[in-house]
């Protein structure tokens, strides 16, 4: 099972279903980050919402940070509100839902694996 940040609250052993509901909930204003961490190290953080996000997928050592990307969208900059601020991420860096909620159930279901249907980026 996973543990689940949302914003100021923890869910351990949170289901893959508490997941993809605190995923949804991803407002932009209110809720706008969370975090998935796995008893192996590995996290799955996601921030933005409730049309753009970010995703980031980081390895048990904390210095391998895969972001899932959409290439087409370029680095314009892009503002999103992730942990309660205004961020800018280059465009490219912010995936729809459906990217995040594929990254998700890959991640909690495969042990931290990457989505191999996504495209990914080692971002430092």
């Amino acid at each position: 099972m996973a543990t689940l940040h949302l914003d100021d609250q923890v869910a351990s052993d949170a289901s893959l279903h508490e997941i993809e509901l605190a995923i949804r909930a991803l407002d932009g204003a209110r809720h706008t980050l969370i975090i998935v961490e796995l008893p192996s190290g590995k996290s799955l953080t996601i921030g933005g919402g409730p049309d753009r996000f970010v995703t980031e997928l980081s390895e048990e050592d904390y210095r391998t940070r895969w972001a899932a990307i959409d290439p087409t969208r370029g680095d314009e900059p892009a503002t999103l509100v992730v942990g309660g601020q205004l961020v800018d991420y280059p465009a490219r860096l912010c995936v729809d839902i459906d990217t995040v909620l594929a990254a998700a159930r890959t991640f909690v279901s495969e042990n931290g694996a990457r989505n191999q249907d996504l495209i990914w980026s080692v971002e430092t």
